[in-house]
């Protein structure tokens, strides 16, 4: 396999999941944003491959790096997190919206042979998780001289 890919399996995702995603096509949302606003989304994330490494960035705004778990098991990548929004005293009124409660998403991503999994890192700064993934150092290219004989 070439590429990090987004790894789904059924135990994964809930029953409201795939709820969630359904509705979202049926009215033509892009599914990047969550149809529940932000409530139960996931973030966006970008991936990309380097002559060394593989590099994911995810968005999480809102978020600390305490608030969010980074694990790897049998080559899968899960980036996760269940934030509880602080109750910052009582509140005069009764809410008519509330999407600030619970943030909560869970990730993952199947990670190509050729990476190096304790050689994982991740870096958090402004609002985005970067997770450098590099490659083990015979699985990256290298060039061969061509001697005359």
């Amino acid at each position: 396999m070439k590429s990090v890919v987004t790894y789904n399996p059924e135990s994964v995702l809930s029953v409201f999941d795939n709820w969630d995603r359904m509705v979202s096509d049926f009215f033509g949302r892009d599914d990047r944003y969550p149809s529940s606003a932000g409530t139960m989304g996931y973030p966006v994330v970008d991936i990309r491959e380097e002559k060394e490494r593989y590099v994911l960035e995810a968005e999480l705004p809102g978020f600390a790096e305490k608030d969010v778990d980074i694990k790897v098991n049998d080559r899968i990548l899960t980036v996760a997190s269940s934030k509880q929004e602080e109750k910052k005293g009582e509140q005069e009124g009764s809410w008519l919206i509330r999407e600030r409660g619970v943030r909560a998403f869970r990730r993952s991503f199947s990670m190509p042979r050729d990476v190096d999994l304790d050689k994982i890192s991740a870096n958090f700064k402004d609002g985005l998780l970067t997770i450098a993934m590099p490659k083990r150092p015979e699985a990256r290219e290298k060039t061969i001289a061509i001697t005359r004989g």
